[in-house]
């Protein structure tokens, strides 16, 4: 029988005084399914702490989750005391009396609490063992700084903001910020918060994946506690759409191609990491300090699985203009070839200054039906090069299959550009923005294992499924210094064991 405990703390008690964020296996407001992630090469006995809303309110609770088995994670809710002090909440199944709750002693810190379930085992049958530390990409929240007033837009689940990421070596960098909607923001329940956790997470958990000069780039998230924030390189010329609405009739053709090429070249990384966007438009185009287009906004994106090239899924809103014919039905099928269809209306909004297809088109029937049979307009008089057309033609069929990929687009482009009249980068339009300055041409390589290299970047993230115990680091430096060892030995130029002690990455 569980002994009784002392009062329990109704309020929030991460959003008191409390040391449990410092912790390094402290994971924030994450779900079950990320701990399935998180977890999913660890071993029995191995732990971590994550928060949680609960669903009758917006109240964190904490939990210790603990691998009992190959796939079996248990969940153990903290009870926190008014003097801080907690327990640990046990609950399991046991035979002709169901499930059973058993109540741990009171801890007065963390550090008791670990020491304790190393020596003894939890209900589980299972003793603690290593802890699983946040992955990188978690960032601190004391390093995000920003002004409320700097908002740059606003979505259905959170507002973006112009703000400084404060760097190890004291300097600060200039970021974007997506912020989660929370309490006070039309936001009333836990159920509404979590969905623009999720819906932010999602995204965040896409781009972590990504690392290309052509994609906005992802310095980490911030999920301790609401609201919740993804934090973005910051885009100082804006918007491809702004940019061709201000200066678009200004702008010469070759300026035009080298904006679609840059898009295309990250259209095309994206299809190779077999992910589909969803929405390439003008808006979600944007311009970097160095005057390269970036693809942005990850909202309606999908990863694919590796055998698979399309999914299908009804969608409650969607952009019109942009669907492929394979779109607009009960059941819309996307893959990459509903990417190239998108990428033909982003090609006409950048000739026709961002423009829209049928713009003067009220009626939405009329325009489903134009899709459907793939009649849709074409640049003509917009352009001098016949490739350009040729490659709208291409990419605007009623059938997907017979749809060219990014990789044709690229070439058509590049042909275009070559063939057309090159005047000089310092007459772009692009750069005549504030704080932005474009040095060189577009790159017109079109091979995918030479190209960019003067864009090259280093990595920026690791994958949002790479943490791991210092046990599995520990255990792949092993293995690391075996392989090279027997590489050595095969070369007979050394056949001595290396002498250990190599340090941890961090």
């Amino acid at each position: 029988m569980a002994a009784k405990q002392p009062e329990k703390q109704e309020k929030d008690w991460l959003a008191e005084k409390s040391n449990v964020k410092k912790l390094k296996f402290y994971h924030g407001v994450i779900t079950r399914e990320d701990v399935q992630i998180l977890m999913k090469e660890s071993h029995t006995g191995d732990f971590l702490l994550r928060a949680a809303l609960m669903k009758t309110d917006v109240i964190l609770r904490v939990f210790l989750c603990v691998k009992i088995g190959d796939q079996e994670i248990h969940h153990y809710l903290l009870e926190f005391c008014k003097d801080e002090k907690f327990f640990v909440k046990q609950e399991f199944e046991k035979e002709g009396k169901g499930k059973i709750t058993v109540d741990s002693q009171i801890f007065k810190d963390f550090d008791e609490m670990i020491a304790h379930f190393r020596h003894h085992r939890l209900a589980c049958g299972v003793r603690l063992k290593s802890s699983i530390p946040r992955p990188r990409w978690q960032m601190n929240r004391q390093k995000i700084i920003y002004d409320e007033t700097g908002i740059l837009g606003e979505g259905n689940f959170c507002f973006v903001y112009h703000g400084k990421l404060r760097r190890k070596d004291g300097k600060d960098e200039e970021i974007a910020i997506k912020i989660s909607k929370s309490k006070g923001d039309a936001v009333e329940d836990s159920a509404a918060i979590m969905a623009a956790r999720n819906a932010l997470f999602a995204e965040a958990r896409i781009m972590t994946t990504i690392n290309y000069p052509h994609i906005i780039k992802l310095f980490g998230i911030c999920c301790d506690s609401p609201p919740f924030m993804v934090i973005m390189e910051f885009c100082k010329g804006g918007s491809v759409e702004n940019l061709l609405e201000k200066s678009g009739r200004e702008m010469e053709e070759y300026e035009r191609q080298t904006i679609l090429i840059d898009a295309c070249r990250g259209m095309r990384y994206l299809h190779e990491k077999k992910c589909v966007h969803r929405d390439l438009a003008a808006r979600n185009c944007l311009i970097s300090s160095d005057g390269l287009i970036k693809i942005a906004d990850f909202g309606l994106s999908r990863p694919l699985a590796a055998n698979q090239t399309s999914f299908k899924e009804t969608l409650k809103q969607a952009p019109l203009v942009w669907l492929a014919p394979e779109c607009i039905q009960k059941q819309s099928e996307f893959s990459s070839k509903s990417d190239v269809w998108a990428f033909g209306v982003l090609t006409y909004e950048v000739y026709f200054d961002a423009q829209k297809p049928f713009a003067e088109e009220k009626d939405n029937g009329v325009i489903i039906k134009n899709i459907r049979k793939a009649n849709m307009p074409m640049l003509e008089t917009k352009t001098s090069s016949p490739k350009m057309d040729e490659m709208l033609a291409a990419i605007w069929t009623k059938k997907p299959e017979d749809r060219i990929d990014s990789q044709k687009c690229l070439e058509f482009l590049v042909d275009a550009l070559v063939a057309g009249n090159m005047t000089s980068v310092k007459k772009m339009q692009l750069n005549k923005l504030t704080g932005v300055s474009r040095k060189k041409m577009a790159n017109t390589d079109t091979d995918r294992d030479r190209e960019d290299t003067e864009y090259a970047i280093d990595a920026i993230t690791p994958s949002f499924n790479e943490t791991k115990s210092k046990f599995d680091r520990k255990k792949a430096a092993t293995v690391k210094r075996r392989n090279r060892n027997t590489v050595k030995k095969k070369s007979s130029q050394d056949n001595t064991v290396p002498k250990s002690g190599n340090k941890e990455s961090e």
